[in-house]
């Protein structure tokens, strides 16, 4: 896939009150699989953020049972973004850390520093 706009991301509104948006695996007639939903939030001040759905889970596939959809649609490319940024950040985290162990330079020896030496020089 070359962009974004081929990526089957929809906003989802539940019965229990909840906003969803989460990439859509599959449906069947009864229930659609998704693939990391966030929940959606407004501030007071009317700037929306995401959430984890199940914050304490490594789950990343949820069935979520159609009868407790309200509604769902696709959203725009803007948003797809959002949350991929939001959904990514993980992979993006690992990558960063995996490269900064990979590169680390371990060569380089640090002399401790000797509290009882004369020859530090106290500055005030």
């Amino acid at each position: 896939m070359d962009s974004t706009k081929d990526l089957d991301i929809r906003h989802f509104k539940l019965t229990n009150g909840d906003d969803l948006l989460c990439y859509v695996q599959t449906a069947t007639e009864h229930a659609f699989v998704v693939e990391r939903p966030a929940a959606v939030q407004v501030s007071p001040d009317g700037v929306w953020m995401f959430n984890d759905w199940f914050p304490f889970s490594d789950k990343k596939v949820f069935k979520i049972m159609k009868r407790f959809v309200i509604n769902h649609t696709g959203v725009v490319a803007e948003t797809k973004e959002s949350y991929l940024r939001y959904t990514c950040q993980d992979e993006i985290r690992k990558e960063i850390e995996y490269t900064y162990n990979d590169d680390a330079d371990t060569s380089i020896d640090y002399e401790p520093f000797d509290m009882d030496s004369k020859e530090t020089e106290t500055i005030h």
